[in-house]
């Protein structure tokens, strides 16, 4: 009888620690840094550079002091796909709304092209990697004037 409740026993536990085992971890979400360069007909129109969460989408607005009319708005919504990233682009400049995805790797910059006369140059690195720390550092640093 007691063999019999030690067996029972264990398959309880052996099913506890394979369902244990199959649960997936929760982890906080990856601190991302974007660099976007937006060009419309070849001229430049946008540069932001943004640091959000993957997961988590992220909103840039530009917009001239009392206009109604923001000149652009950017949102970029960052997943993790496979051993990079996915991010969905949703840009509105005054000429009208593109959508568009980009597959990139920690450190990658490409390029998407939104329709015949929009074109995005797109970077990401994940902000606690080496290669986040030697571009901040590496930027030049705006200095206080001396009285």
């Amino acid at each position: 009888m007691s063999a019999r409740f030690f067996l029972a026993g264990f398959a309880v536990l052996a099913v506890s620690v394979g369902c244990a085992a199959q649960a997936p971890a929760t982890r906080a979400p990856e601190a991302l840094y974007l660099a976007v360069e937006v060009q419309e007909h070849g001229h430049t129109v946008a540069q932001p550079k943004v640091v959000g969460f993957e997961g988590r989408n992220i909103t840039v607005e530009r917009r001239q002091p009392d206009a109604p009319n923001a000149d652009y708005r950017l949102v970029l919504m960052p997943r993790e796909e496979g051993q990079g990233y996915g991010v969905k682009l949703d840009l509105q400049l005054p000429s009208g709304r593109r959508l568009g995805h980009i597959g990139l790797l920690h450190g990658e910059e490409r390029r998407i092209t939104l329709g015949a006369d929009i074109e995005l140059k797109v970077m990401l690195m994940r902000v606690d990697s080496p290669e986040f720390k030697a571009l901040v550092q590496r930027a030049p640093r705006l200095r206080r004037p001396t009285i």
